[in-house]
């Protein structure tokens, strides 16, 4: 089947989540695995190649790693709280926290100073400068992945290191969750980090563009290829992460996201450039509402568009977030009595002139270039 005769069969499905499973189902070819390859390496690219680099051991058997799914569940708070934790003690070596998180100190480096300037939700005119992180962006590495048991101790511990050193010389991530859930502060936090590359989000109030410099990245040593995802002591470290830095920058949860979730290719309009956590990401068990359900702003605000790769690299979960934003879309466009696709170029308009009132920082830089 052609792709106009799918995206015309497409449009007499009326359920926005039967279309999109419709559209992946008839374009899950063998060429749609291949453009999946060559352009959406899931995560950062350069760490997909640090794999490629990496030799584990052994690669059979799952020892105890955890099915995100299958862990335990701990209802979140109600999505305004913000949670309370302080410093313990805090020194050259490791900071500790009051929910006993732990991050080590020992890889940390400097980078540029972060400082960036919001866009008002309402009028997309430029906002307030600031120097705080406004979110996080969760990652993952794309790292090699030895079976997680006893017996692979040295490897596990090997790929690790070889992992953190990786992520410190390209200033990758602000902090890097390895397999054991150990936190490592990676980049400073008054500092940007080359984690989100071409990125938006927006929640209620502002609007973000290219979030290096406003959102933290935070990485899980993990890979999305495969069924198993990330350890128990993983998703224990990661809760107790998050709520000390909401804590710390008093961040909304609705500005905890993935990177699948905001990542975007301003060459072609398209969403989805990098998809790391575009599937099964343990909100819940972190204590943070199902964000997967927003509606993504990429959109409604900036008439960003998705192709059949993006559904095939994400999960149903992702789907109901493209089918409101695209509603969104739609009801404007028919609010102002204009054809759809010309009101989705007036929003592409708009993203070229955000981009240009914000020239003056938020460099989309990221640690793959070359390879994309």
């Amino acid at each position: 089947m052609q792709r106009s005769d799918i995206e015309r069969e497409a449009e007499t499905i009326a359920d926005p989540i039967e279309r999109l499973r419709y559209v992946r189902m008839a374009t899950g070819t063998a060429q749609t695995a291949l453009r999946w390859t060559r352009r959406q390496l899931v995560g950062l690219g350069a760490a997909a190649g640090l794999a490629l680099a990496m030799r584990s051991d052994a690669r059979h058997g799952t020892g105890g790693t955890a099915r995100v799914t299958a862990a335990r569940a701990v209802p979140p708070p109600p999505a305004d709280t913000i949670p309370n934790v302080w410093p313990v003690e805090q020194n050259a070596q490791y900071d500790l926290y009051s929910n006993g998180l732990r991050i080590e100190n020992g890889l940390t480096v400097a980078n540029e100073a972060r400082s960036y300037r919001l866009l008002f939700r309402q009028t997309m005119e430029p906002g307030p400068q600031r120097s705080q992180p406004a979110g996080i962006v969760f990652h993952t590495t794309e790292s090699d992945q030895a079976p997680f048991e006893a017996g692979q101790k040295p490897a596990l511990k090997r790929i690790g290191r070889e992992v953190l050193l990786f992520v410190r010389n390209k200033r990758a991530y602000h902090f890097v969750i390895d397999r054991f859930g150990r936190v490592h502060r990676i980049v400073a936090e008054s500092d940007t980090a080359n984690h989100a590359g071409h990125s938006i989000w927006a929640d209620d109030r502002w609007i973000y563009v290219d979030l290096n410099d406003s959102f933290l990245g935070v990485a899980f040593e993990a890979s999305m290829h495969g069924e198993e995802l990330v350890t128990p002591a993983q998703i224990s470290a990661a809760r107790a992460l998050t709520e000390a830095l909401r804590s710390k920058y008093r961040i909304a949860a609705v500005d905890c996201v993935t990177h699948a979730q905001v990542s975007v290719n301003p060459a072609n309009m398209q969403i989805g450039w990098h998809t790391d956590w575009g599937s099964r990401f343990p909100f819940q068990e972190i204590g943070l509402p199902d964000n997967y359900q927003i509606p993504n702003p990429s959109l409604y605000v900036f008439g960003f568009e998705y192709d059949p790769v993006y559904l095939n690299s994400s999960g149903e979960e992702v789907w109901k977030s493209l089918a409101a934003a695209e509603e969104r879309v739609r009801q404007a466009a028919a609010e102002r009595g204009i054809p759809l696709r010309q009101y989705r170029g007036r929003l592409q308009e708009n993203y070229a002139r955000a981009r240009a009132g914000l020239s003056g920082r938020g460099k989309a830089e990221e640690i793959d270039n070359e390879q994309n």
